[in-house]
């Protein structure tokens, strides 16, 4: 093709979150050439914006700790979660390489990681599961290390866990909570804010990254380490094939296209496709009302690629995607800012959830809340909160401390009533149900049971409530006026379904046969889970595991027998 620029690598990855990078990098570090290109201004996909954990049965860091685990634990817990959805091949692959994983990452890489306990998995009242340990936390990293690169990694979430800029993890928001109750954490408080105005001297925005930014900030650094080619704004366009084997890829860079050779193989880790409406109608309840928080350029181009080159979908999920409790902020500009809801304010104490008919539909502190939002029709739904709870742990963009809590009012992001019903009318929802529900959740706060919904009952539950609140950490009472309500809605921060592979992450055809040289990983391969919650941080997991297992194979070191991977 004439006019065209040809460019010969061994492999090329397309994506640039935990999934991609973890490809790229391991198959640098075993010696190959690796050119990575991502669609979008930033690396670090949605990975970025995530927690930054990382699920991994039986790894060595909970060993250095004195925590037991095994593999056959392992599997009766998963299967257990998964059910009949789980694929068997799969689940041996990621077990049996996860803890390699882990090994050769911390040994070559920046990446390192820190065993989390108390850390539960999801369901601990399953066989084989364990409350602490597989799940591993990221470790806070100095940006500043990335130098002229450090612009090019996504930004977090200002309206999650960066307001203004500043990054903030879970230990973070727990010491400023108690910024004036002890001199340590007024100390810890003084020198975060402290680093943050050093760094706005000299940057666009805090380097001190946590979460799923520190996790990516290092996958970059390692990236930069290992020779990876990185091209960032260069989406890929195409396969290449000779006749059903895929040679290359052809991508637009610098505002040409260019044919891209791949000796070894591609590597799709495109990130799914949350941000594109067409396949949220197809693939998500409520589609119209769905508020996605994933980045722009999340449309689905790899298994838009893969489908084109004969790939397949897997099989229906449980779900298709992490949702996530979403509130929408209308600026006057006319954007729209939107806020998911986690940790900070739903399993919290003084907080319960209701519909129009000012009734509670389900666990508030269950992290999968939209399931329930979407089983029962509780579409919006209303978080409710008294002046008490609202001013130690914020509510959505009010942040603890009741900070913003005037400015939101104002921008009618926050509802306010100086009664139950009061609040009810201005937020357009039943009034004696809303009434009721507070009684019936104030009552429940006195004995420290839920009889409803069994909220705190879970290790889960009492893991992300408030541990200093007895008699359960989830629970209290919502009696000091004013009470507030935010308006949400089911959302995600990620689609989980996707392409059909094989053990060694190659793409199938419609016969369940591998398509020679296409390689699928991260939200572009259908989840091992199903749409099933595991526990913190699963799904890096299989995008970094599988990833390794990608990497070593294109290195010629097979990570999956043969007859396995058939």
């Amino acid at each position: 093709m004439s006019g065209i620029e040809h460019r010969d690598f061994d492999v090329v990855v397309v994506g640039s979150g935990s999934a991609g990078m973890t490809a790229a990098v391991v198959s640098a570090r075993l010696g190959l050439d690796v050119l990575l290109v991502e669609k979008t201004e930033y690396f670090g996909g949605i990975s970025a914006l995530s927690g930054g954990g990382c699920w991994i049965p039986n790894n060595a860091l909970m060993k250095q700790l004195g925590l037991v685990d095994s593999r056959e634990a392992a599997e009766r817990y998963i299967g257990s979660v998964v059910g009949n959805y789980l694929r068997p091949d799969i689940m041996k692959a990621f077990l049996d390489n996860g803890p390699a994983m882990i090994d050769f990452i911390l040994a070559n890489t920046e990446v390192t990681f820190a065993a989390r306990t108390p850390a539960p998995d999801y369901y601990t009242e399953l066989e084989g599961s364990l409350v602490g340990g597989r799940s591993l936390g990221s470790v806070v990293y100095d940006g500043r290390k990335l130098g002229r690169w450090f612009d090019t990694l996504r930004p977090p979430l200002k309206e999650f866990n960066a307001p203004l800029g500043m990054m903030l993890g879970p230990l973070d928001l727990m010491q400023l909570m108690s910024a004036t109750k002890s001199w340590p954490a007024f100390w810890y408080s003084a020198k975060l804010f402290g680093r943050y105005g050093m760094d706005r001297l000299s940057h666009s925005r805090g380097t001190r990254l946590t979460m799923g930014n520190a996790l990516m900030g290092r996958f970059l650094r390692s990236a930069l380490d290992a020779g990876v080619t990185l091209w960032l704004k260069s989406p890929a366009k195409r396969l290449l094939r000779d006749g059903k084997r895929v040679t290359g890829i052809v991508v637009n860079h610098d505002g040409r296209d260019v044919e891209i050779a791949a000796r070894k193989g591609v590597v799709l880790a495109t990130g799914g496709f949350s941000a594109n409406p067409e396949m949220r109608r197809k693939y998500f309840p409520f589609p119209e009302a769905h508020q996605t928080i994933v980045p722009d350029g999340n449309t689905g181009d790899g298994l838009a690629m893969a489908l084109d080159a004969g790939a397949v979908m897997d099989q229906p999920n449980r779900r298709n995607a992490i949702w996530a409790v979403v509130s929408l902020l209308k600026k006057r500009d006319g954007s729209v800012s939107k806020c998911p809801h986690f940790f900070m304010d739903l399993p919290k104490p003084g907080c319960i959830a209701v519909n129009r008919a000012g009734r509670r539909f389900g666990d508030e502190a269950n992290l999968e809340l939209v399931c329930a939002m979407q089983d029962t029709g509780s579409v919006p739904a209303y978080v409710i909160m008294d002046d008490r709870a609202i001013r130690k742990y914020g509510l959505g963009l009010v942040w603890p401390g009741g900070l913003r809590l005037g400015q939101m009012l104002r921008a009618n992001y926050i509802k306010a009533g100086r009664t139950p019903v009061e609040l009810a009318q201005k937020l357009g929802i039943d009034a004696y149900g809303l009434e009721e529900s507070i009684a019936k959740n104030n009552v429940y706060a006195v004995t420290g049971k839920d009889p409803d919904f069994r909220r705190g009952d879970s290790d889960l539950d009492r893991s992300i409530g408030d541990p200093t609140h007895k008699p359960n950490p989830c629970l209290g009472p919502i009696d000091k006026p004013p009470y507030y309500g935010v308006e949400v809605f089911p959302g995600d921060n990620s689609s989980v379904t996707g392409l059909r592979v094989n053990a060694r992450a190659q793409a199938l055809d419609a016969s369940d046969q591998p398509i020679p040289s296409l390689y699928i990983c991260g939200l572009d391969m259908n989840s091992l889970w199903a749409g099933h919650g595991i526990a913190n941080g699963a799904y890096h997991a299989l995008n970094m595991t599988f990833g390794y297992i990608i990497a070593r194979e294109l290195a010629g070191q097979r990570a999956v027998p043969e007859a396995e991977a058939a």
